[in-house]
């Protein structure tokens, strides 16, 4: 095949959105989104580690990645899923999601989905079983389908090499 042909067929796979893409896109330029505040947000989750270390849901909205929330994993640990919900406490325009691994543990989550909800009942997936990496420390970012606004974010963790799991930090981006 000549070049520039094999060129033009590498261009259309690229463009054609496949080509063995990461669940993860590291995005370096956000000119057309800006951070939701944070204001005022609160955490629940599924359960939360408060005996052998402080480590509750509400420290993924504290700003800190020295900080983090945990899944329960004393006395037992509990096996996934695990899941922790953010109330944004108004309905907004989410565009991507940003995940921070725990800084000091790179035995977290491998596997997890995302959804929204408009009260906390009734949820939407946005997306399903998308590959988290663990041993990153710095942020992946998940683009969301921009088809609606939800005051609830809601992330399930499904897999990892250990049965407990836990996040560092948890942003949201929105329109400008």
């Amino acid at each position: 095949m000549k070049p520039s042909i094999l060129y033009l067929y590498l261009m259309a796979c690229i463009a054609a959105a496949g080509c063995g893409k990461a669940d993860a896109v590291f995005f370096q330029d956000k000119s057309t989104v800006m951070k939701a505040d944070r204001t005022g947000w609160s955490a629940t989750a599924s359960s939360e580690e408060t005996t052998c270390e402080t480590a509750t849901a509400n420290l993924v909205l504290d700003g800190k990645t020295a900080t983090y929330w945990s899944s329960q994993g004393c006395p037992t640990v509990l096996p996934y899923p695990h899941s922790i919900t953010v109330d944004m406490k108004n309905a907004i325009h989410l565009v991507t999601i940003d995940i921070i691994a725990r800084q000091n543990d790179a035995n977290g989550m491998t596997r997890f989905k995302l959804e929204g909800s408009t009260d906390g009942a009734s949820w939407t997936v946005l997306k399903d079983n998308l590959a988290f990496v663990p041993t990153t420390r710095t942020a992946q970012s998940y683009p969301v389908p921009s088809s609606g606004t939800f005051r609830y974010l809601r992330l399930t963790a499904l897999a990892g090499p250990i049965q407990k799991t836990f996040l560092s930090e948890i942003e949201v981006y929105t329109t400008k």
